[in-house]
């Protein structure tokens, strides 16, 4: 459709924040759906040319009113996320929305497009640059209470997401990419490593019998940074299996909203519960690095790509069995990762009616880079692409450059890949 778009109305526009702050996309990132709310009422109230990187960090993340957005990168990493589900939700779980909202970059004043149409709704977008100007009280506790409401409000969408059938449109890059997986009755195992951990906790603490060893001293400061501890109060550290990283989490996640697209079965569950061996003549997404996982290495064990510890460099790399090369992560001056790698493999299992995937990287953050490029469509297209378009193979590996902020995935990008079969 060409020629003039009549314009997003206030009403359309609110019945589109609506649609995104109780969608199943964004139904575990409250942080990001206070952003939205805060985004889009600023926008109906006439402010929109006024939204800058301080006043979102100020008046919607609590930081003080002298923290500089130089130093502390918060605001631009949330905004990225949220760009990320934004574009999720539209591709998959409201293809159909009459209105959607687009957050360019560059600006935290949202715009609109309204399907079917070609003009989006222009709007000034405002200055990213810091804005030093004082900040009123009273709105920085309305945003909490906002906060607030959208906690309950995730916690109710979250209940319906699990409860609820999976009924929105597939993508059918999905459906083609992810094959046996998308079938209702795929009965789909989620098999998910669990890191052995050294947990800080109170010294008292047991667990079945087992010993807490004294904490070192400079636990105790690590401990205070975001947890109570009596100035009295002894640490001790107890050895548990029952941890996963955040970017593993967020690897689960993303992959069950696939699935659930798709109406299929599935079932999460710690590996020490579904090892290997449960895993033959079943469809099965297995989360993990080898190191942390016995199935991950036995399904990787003679692929030519895998995640593996180098002594030479004194960190786990993506190594290449055939040719001996190896894809080293990147840390800035203090030692933080800036740049990982992340693994997908796809097996084919049995007959070749089921299927199974690998989802491993270096940190849990490769692990999740892995999943989110193999749960979005626009990245699976540019795969397809680049294997030659002609389908996808019964077995493949995939290489995900993911980079960090703030130990958060900020983004993933394919880097190479090896057909298997």
């Amino acid at each position: 459709m060409t020629g003039i778009a009549a314009a997003v109305t206030a009403d359309e526009k609110r019945e589109a924040l609506e649609l995104a702050l109780h969608s199943r996309t964004l139904a575990r990132a409250e942080q990001l759906r206070t952003i939205l709310r805060y985004l889009v009422e600023e926008d109906l109230a006439g402010r929109a040319g006024e939204i800058t990187e301080h006043l979102i960090g100020v008046e919607v993340l609590g930081r003080p009113a002298n923290y500089s957005p130089a130093e502390d990168s918060s605001v631009r990493t949330r905004a990225y996320e949220l760009r990320q589900k934004l574009e999720k939700l539209y591709q998959m779980e409201a293809r159909d929305a009459p209105v959607q909202i687009v957050l360019p970059k560059g600006t935290y004043a949202p715009q609109y497009t309204k399907r079917a149409e070609t003009r989006v709704e222009v709007v000034t977008p405002a200055a990213v640059a810091a804005k030093p100007e004082p900040v009123a009280g009273p709105r920085r506790w309305q945003w909490a209470l906002a906060g607030l409401a959208g906690l309950l409000l995730g916690v109710l969408a979250t209940w319906v997401a699990f409860t609820a059938s999976g009924n929105a449109a597939v993508d059918p890059i999905l459906a083609e990419a992810w094959g046996p997986l998308a079938a209702k009755d795929a009965n789909v195992v989620l098999c998910v490593a669990t890191p052995l951990h050294l947990t800080v906790g109170p010294a008292s603490h047991t667990r079945l019998g087992a010993p807490a060893y004294p904490a070192p001293a400079e636990a105790y400061a690590e401990f205070r940074q975001h947890r109570p501890l009596q100035p009295d109060e002894k640490l001790g550290l107890l050895i548990t299996d029952n941890v996963i990283g955040v970017g593993t989490m967020n690897a689960v996640v993303a992959s069950v909203n696939v699935l659930r697209t798709f109406g299929a079965r599935w079932q999460v569950l710690p590996e020490r519960v579904s090892p290997i061996s449960s895993l033959r003549g079943r469809n099965a997404i297995v989360f993990g690095a080898p190191v942390d996982s016995e199935a991950s290495t036995k399904l990787l064990e003679k692929t030519p790509l895998t995640v593996a510890y180098d002594e030479g460099v004194k960190e786990f790399v993506i190594l290449d069995r055939t040719t001996g090369q190896k894809l080293v992560p990147r840390k800035d001056a203090r030692g933080e990762f800036t740049e990982v790698y992340g693994l997908v493999t796809v097996l084919p299992e049995g007959d070749g009616e089921r299927r199974q995937v690998v989802f491993a990287g270096i940190t849990s953050t490769g692990t999740q880079g892995a999943a989110e490029l193999f749960a979005t469509p626009k990245s699976l297209r540019e795969l397809k692409a680049k294997l030659g378009g002609g389908g996808f193979p019964a077995g493949y590996q995939v290489v995900v450059r993911c980079t960090f902020i703030n130990k958060l995935l900020l983004a993933y990008e394919y880097h190479s890949h090896r057909v298997l079969l």
